[in-house]
């Protein structure tokens, strides 16, 4: 995908490649009994057991695709765009507990790929709106 963007799109476009999002769950995948119900942010000392691979962590595929990404878009103009690591943090950050309603996770399920919390997605769109701005400051757009 990178070489097809490198040679397939103008040479002056800004190319960003976000990286995956991470998942929350918690005692297994969510097919598996694993729960996405956390009311707290996660410790920086707690991201290698859920998310990095050598610890076999439940998140552990996307620290695996996000390295591989970041090798595939070395001597490119591609951006990387790196959410993955600072929305790792916010294990609460997903409505599964938040629906306000009561039994809300045994009605609906487990609900670990959308973000619902004031925060995180305005972080995202803070720094995609200064990477964009900082690209068009430097005149190279």
């Amino acid at each position: 995908m990178a070489s097809y963007i490198e040679r397939e799109v103008p040479g002056k476009t800004l190319k960003l490649w976000r990286t995956q999002l991470p998942r929350h769950f918690d005692g297994g995948e969510w097919d598996h009994n694993g729960s996405c119900v956390s009311d707290r942010l996660l410790e920086e000392h707690e991201l290698d057991s859920w998310f990095g691979p050598r610890f076999g962590g439940v998140n552990k595929e996307a620290r695996l695709v996000n390295s591989a990404i970041q090798e595939a878009l070395v001597d490119t103009d591609i951006q990387l765009l790196n959410l993955t690591y600072m929305s790792e943090f916010r294990a609460d950050a997903h409505p599964a507990i938040w629906l306000g309603k009561k039994d809300a996770v045994a009605v609906w399920g487990q609900d670990c790929m959308h973000w619902c919390l004031p925060g995180v997605l305005d972080t995202w769109v803070d720094i995609l709106a200064a990477r964009i701005s900082h690209y068009f400051r430097q005149g190279d757009g």
